[in-house]
């Protein structure tokens, strides 16, 4: 799925979208806060990705992803990228001044749709700006778009997770087609794009090795390093 937005640029969501988070999921839940992945910069890039199969809720654990080598070729993960639409995603096929939204897929499961418009509303809200959902042929205001998606927009979302189990069942995974323009790109061209990436990027470590590295000292802590003998060492 794709959305566009378009508005002020003078103005910065740098400070405040860490909080996007918690309105589009949730704070926390049952004492667990909630899990997900993120990248950002001060020039209006911004990646968020519900964790599913962290401990944030239990019902993601039963859930069928029929997961092979491959789990983004599955809905357990749905990448919510917002970038001006001239990034590398679509460099090619896209060139303008228009702010974009794309989801790894180009359908997606009712939890990750409510989070797609939360985010869009939190960012127009941000620019002072407008949406449009068919490649801005027209665009709505923010209260325009609330009103056209009030149903999902009332959604908990537990009873969004409720829908989404049942749609896994159900739904066919597709990948979101602008997806494929970064493939298309030669090693020359993404060298190219990323030594500009660099002066933007903040390097943030991917919060799960944090998680990792906690368990790994817990375990030491309760059973003490683990010492290999010299056959071990060898292998």
């Amino acid at each position: 799925m794709k959305l566009y937005l378009k508005g002020n640029y003078e103005t910065s969501i740098y400070q405040a979208c860490m909080e996007f988070p918690w309105k589009m999921w949730f704070k926390e839940r049952k004492g667990v806060k909630v899990g997900f992945s993120y990248a950002f910069d001060d020039n209006f890039y911004l990646s968020l990705t519900l964790d599913k199969f962290s401990s944030n809720d239990e019902r993601w654990r039963m859930a069928d992803f029929r997961i092979g080598k491959d789990s983004w070729a599955t809905f357990k993960r749905e990448n919510l990228n917002l970038n001006f639409e001239d990034s590398y995603e679509s460099d090619g096929r896209e060139k303008g001044d228009y702010l974009r939204i794309i989801t790894t897929h180009k359908d997606i499961l009712t939890v990750d749709k409510r989070a797609l418009y939360i985010m869009a509303i939190e960012v127009a809200s941000a620019i002072d700006g407008q949406i449009s959902e068919d490649d801005k042929e027209t665009w709505l205001n923010i209260e325009e778009f609330k009103t056209k998606h009030i149903d999902l927009l009332n959604l908990t979302y537990d009873e969004a997770v409720d829908i989404s189990l049942e749609e896994i069942k159900v739904m066919k995974v597709i990948d979101e087609p602008l997806w494929e323009d970064i493939l298309s790109l030669t090693f020359e061209e993404a060298k190219e794009m990323s030594l500009e990436e660099i002066q933007t990027i903040d390097a943030i470590d991917e919060p799960l090795w944090e998680e990792l590295d906690r368990k790994r000292e817990e375990y030491i802590r309760i059973h003490g390093e683990v010492e290999l003998d010299d056959d071990e060492e060898d292998e």
